[in-house]
């Protein structure tokens, strides 16, 4: 091989090889979501898992856009679910009726594939909303737990705010 043909061959293997390494971090993974319920007493509503991208389709300023309001109020996340569409994942426990709530120390598991580097979660307790945002280590996932959050509906003020509490439910999110 001549001096030249060589050079070129050495500048397209690394030339390769960065877009090897680029393009392995662009693709999806996998993670398995678990949310425990923490609480003494009170289900959560269906978990919804959504990228952080799709926050102004669940918040309007101080208050919840209509789909997350839907969910907030009534547990049920598909009206939101189908206003984010791709990249929206459901998970349901399968205690209480009609079978599809998560009791208090129980656990509930499912898959997620994504590219996104953060998802939030957000799941109904009634009449209150539990959600929290996860930074996802490409390796590892995350972990930590969900806020609670009083979104003002019966006091008619749809103000969301804090309520007070720590123990709600604990998250753990495992790359697979």
């Amino acid at each position: 091989m001549s001096r030249p043909l060589v050079g070129i061959w050495a500048a397209s293997l690394v030339a390769l090889s960065l877009f090897g390494s680029a393009a392995a971090q662009d693709k999806p993974r996998t993670y398995e979501v678990t949310v425990t319920n923490l609480m003494e007493s009170e289900l959560i509503a269906p978990v919804l898992l959504t990228p952080i991208a799709a926050d102004a389709k669940i918040f309007d300023g101080s208050y919840v856009t209509p789909e997350a309001e839907e969910l907030v109020l009534t547990g049920d996340p598909s009206m939101l679910a189908a206003s984010i569409g791709w990249g929206a994942f459901v998970g349901r426990g399968e205690d209480g009726p009609p079978g599809i709530l998560l009791a208090p120390g129980n656990s509930l598991s499912f898959e997620i594939i994504t590219l996104d580097p953060e998802v939030r979660i957000i799941a109904m307790v009634a009449p209150t909303v539990l959600t929290a945002t996860f930074a996802l280590d490409p390796d590892d996932g995350a972990d930590g737990q969900l806020a609670r959050f009083d979104i003002g509906h019966d006091e008619n003020t749809k103000t969301t705010t804090a309520v007070a509490g720590e123990d709600f439910a604990a998250v753990t999110i495992t790359r697979k």
